[in-house]
């Protein structure tokens, strides 16, 4: 089964997309959807309740690709 990992990370300045890597989670789903499903809906990884002003979240595949990036919220994804 496919790995993917969702990190978090403080931004440098307020709107920047770019920061300092804060934590991270990888875990295993049966494809990149049900990767970022399992994101939305917190079942992992707590972003909802994070500071969107001060962070921003990414998911990645195995390789490291950016598959998404959450920069005001899951719901603004």
């Amino acid at each position: 089964m496919p790995r993917y990992t969702c990190k978090r990370y403080r931004r440098r300045a307020p709107g920047e997309a770019t920061g300092t890597l804060i934590d991270a989670l990888t875990f295993s789903a049966t494809s990149a959807a049900e990767a970022e499903d399992k994101i939305r809906r917190n079942a992992l990884f707590r972003i909802a309740d994070m500071d969107w002003e001060k962070d921003f979240a990414t998911l990645e595949d195995e390789s490291g690709t950016v598959l998404v990036t959450w920069l005001r919220g899951v719901l603004h994804a």
